[in-house]
């Protein structure tokens, strides 16, 4: 079976820019053209800012989602894990994609004899207290309602001024894995883990050891990474998209 993991898209609504929209579209037609169905893996922030009022989306995920659905359609199960900046992603956004939602802050799974350990990666391990206290807040039913009592546009506007990921396109310098992060990493592969997906620090970088493997994800800003593995046979690099040459790195 093929697997194929990502995460860190950070969609923004319509008509904003985005250097990666095209690029996704692409990516999840040619894996829905070149495969037969198997998995794809999302590991958070695939939206910039999402939340499902009754009637209204923010504007400009139709098409994404629509590939999605298409895949799933196909046969492909699609697997979502929710990042910082979706957590918010509900009935609609499964209906929509048939997606399997993963709330928990990681999972443990065997892919073909081989435990594997994934997550969107935000929070892990100690330090960054602000955000441990204030993430139960901030996924919670009453941030849910109040955010719901603000009109669409005003909640869109909010969120992406709060957000930093048009500065972070600008600052790849500083995506690092944080110390608390790698060490809990480590902890996990003392416990027996063979293999460790991640997300969230935007961080595209793969390390291999006679044990075990760290994989972290990079984004779909500026690099469009992505894992793949077949079988339980990982690929010996992370691969970049392009539209013309699908399985290659830079």
């Amino acid at each position: 079976m093929d697997r194929f993991f990502l995460s860190d898209v950070h969609l923004f609504p319509e008509p904003e820019f985005h250097p990666g929209r095209e690029a996704l579209i692409s990516f999840l037609d040619y894996i829905h053209d070149s495969f037969d169905p198997g998995e794809l893996w999302i590991l958070g922030d695939l939206f910039d800012f999402w939340f499902e009022y009754r009637t209204v989306i923010p504007s400009g995920y139709e098409r994404c989602i629509s590939s999605i659905r298409k895949l799933t359609d196909k046969g492909w199960v699609f697997h979502f894990i929710p990042g910082n900046h979706d957590f918010w992603v509900g009935k609609h956004f499964v209906e929509s994609t048939e997606a399997v939602l993963h709330p928990d802050d990681y999972l443990i799974l065997d892919f073909d004899g081989k435990k594997v350990l994934l997550s969107h990666g935000d929070g892990l391990g100690p330090g960054d207290i602000g955000y441990k206290l204030m993430k139960p807040v901030l996924r919670s039913t009453i941030s849910r309602f109040l955010f719901y009592l603000l009109h669409p546009d005003l909640g869109t506007f909010l969120a992406r001024y709060f957000s930093d990921t048009s500065k972070r396109i600008l600052r790849r310098d500083l995506d690092r894995i944080p110390s608390g992060m790698q060490k809990w990493i480590n902890e996990k592969f003392d416990e027996g883990i063979d293999i460790i997906i991640t997300g969230h620090t935007h961080l595209d970088t793969l390390i291999r050891t006679d044990e075990s493997t760290y994989v972290s994800l990079g984004d779909w800003l500026t690099r469009f990474t992505y894992f793949h593995m077949r079988d339980g046979v990982e690929a010996e690099e992370l691969l970049e998209y392009s539209s013309n040459s699908p399985e290659c790195r830079e």
